[in-house]
């Protein structure tokens, strides 16, 4: 049916897992992929043909007859950008959970939101449009995930953490209870995070300390 099709944006990596999510969950019918890299056209993920979008992502969408949209870009500042652009076109951004992902019936969720494989959420916490929890993250009670952040496979945030804006917690971190992970910043991998991470700082270590600035910024931020 056509209020169950659904068209995903990105062609890479993660592309090929939010189709496989998508299609493990059985809510969705994945009527087809679009990406920027014309190489990619004509070409299929898991047995799914990508587009272009050369007419831009409205025309993609109303030629496949999809009027909602999984974003897989790994990048949040590209990701963040995409989400705005496809409400603009009047769109929506669907929540992708796969179904091995542990999710607590007690958590607020926005839209657009990606929980991958094995991941885990916990009571109280509440995630953000935008978001990705990547596979095998775990996410434990009562924390506050802010649009469009991204937290990278096997990474672990315990009680009261607040990730904000746009920041990144790499791959098998361990960031300790109620701190704050501020906005820009990055948290590299397998860095355990003892402090609060200042804004737009790149932090790696064990303990983790200030390594640089974190300086990327979306294009333009739309409240």
């Amino acid at each position: 049916m056509a209020n169950k099709r659904v068209l995903v944006w990105g062609a890479g990596g993660l592309g090929k897992v939010i189709v496989d999510a998508l299609m493990a969950g059985g809510e969705w019918e994945v009527a087809g992929i679009v990406d920027e890299d014309e190489k990619k056209c004509d070409t299929e993920v898991l047995g799914v043909k990508v587009f272009s979008l050369k007419g831009g992502l409205a025309v993609a969408a109303k030629g496949l007859d999809c009027g909602r949209v999984a974003i897989a870009i790994g990048d949040n500042y590209a990701r963040f950008e995409k989400f705005q652009e496809l409400r603009q076109a009047g769109l929506t951004a669907v929540n992708v959970v796969h179904p091995s992902a542990h999710v607590s019936r007690f958590v607020k969720m926005g839209e657009g939101v990606t929980i991958l494989a094995g991941a885990t959420v916990n009571p109280g916490t509440t995630i953000e449009d935008n978001v990705c929890v990547n596979t095998s993250a775990s996410v434990d009670h009562d924390n506050y995930l802010e649009r469009s952040c991204h937290i990278f496979p096997n990474a672990t945030l315990t009680g009261g953490v607040r990730i904000q804006e746009l920041a990144y917690v790499g791959t098998g971190a361990v960031i300790a209870p109620n701190l704050t992970v501020a906005k820009y910043s990055y948290v590299g991998a397998g860095a355990v995070v003892l402090g609060d991470v200042a804004l737009g700082t790149v932090v790696f270590g064990v303990p983790a300390e200030v390594r640089g600035e974190q300086k990327k910024r979306p294009v333009k931020e739309i409240g």
